[in-house]
């Protein structure tokens, strides 16, 4: 999709705050690799494996509806495997890495406007991040999936950022790498654009008056 399709650009809207979204914006992570691993280690191929996490899952671990004990029983009794709890932490976290070029824009904008993190995230993946990375150390808030019970694109998880900042919906700017989740930002009324790479979200920046 073109820029000029999905940035909805309003030059007259002053920002107040920065939104952004975590995985495959600052955090890099490779959704393949990790299912070869579980399916390696559960010995099914990688579409079973998929589907049956798909199925058994539905979304309850990122809205921290069901703990990392339920859902690995949950899988064992589906796949028939015996994964413990570590392995599955192991597992679930492999290939996951901070985008340091990211971050280090992070410390320019941090001057400038107070920034949010809002992320469809489960207990492990953040708890890992959180420990190897101090990805918290960015943000003046988090709003994760896995505490607040509500992802994205549903609209009660962006009310949450404006109950928390206390800003109006159009004095927000939110980015995140996935169209539905910018259309449900923009149903709310933020401001929000897809993130496609570093040198685009500069450019998606400057169109805001935003100076990185």
């Amino acid at each position: 999709m073109q820029h000029t399709k999905i940035s909805q650009i309003t030059p007259n809207t002053e920002i107040k705050l920065l939104v952004f979204d975590m995985g495959g914006v600052f955090v890099r992570y490779e959704w393949r690799t990790i299912c070869n691993g579980f399916a390696q280690a559960t010995k099914v191929s990688p579409e079973s494996f998929i589907e049956t996490f798909e199925r058994v899952n539905n979304s309850h671990y990122e809205r921290g509806k069901v703990s990392t004990a339920e859902l690995v029983s949950r899988l064992n009794e589906a796949l028939g495997s015996n994964l413990t709890e570590e392995e599955f932490h192991i597992l679930w976290n492999t290939s996951l890495d901070e985008d340091v070029q990211m971050t280090k824009m992070f410390q320019g904008l941090r001057e400038q406007f107070p920034l949010y993190l809002l992320s469809n995230i489960n207990d492990s993946n953040f708890t890992f991040l959180e420990t190897n990375f101090n990805v918290s150390r960015h943000f003046n808030e988090l709003i994760l999936s896995h505490e607040v019970g509500y992802i994205k694109p549903e609209p009660e998880i962006y009310h949450e950022v404006l109950k928390r900042s206390g800003m109006e919906p159009h004095h927000c700017l939110f980015v995140d790498d996935l169209k539905p989740n910018v259309e449900g930002a923009r149903a709310v009324g933020l401001n929000a654009f897809q993130f496609t790479g570093f040198e685009d979200l500069r450019a998606k920046f400057d169109d805001f008056g935003i100076k990185v």
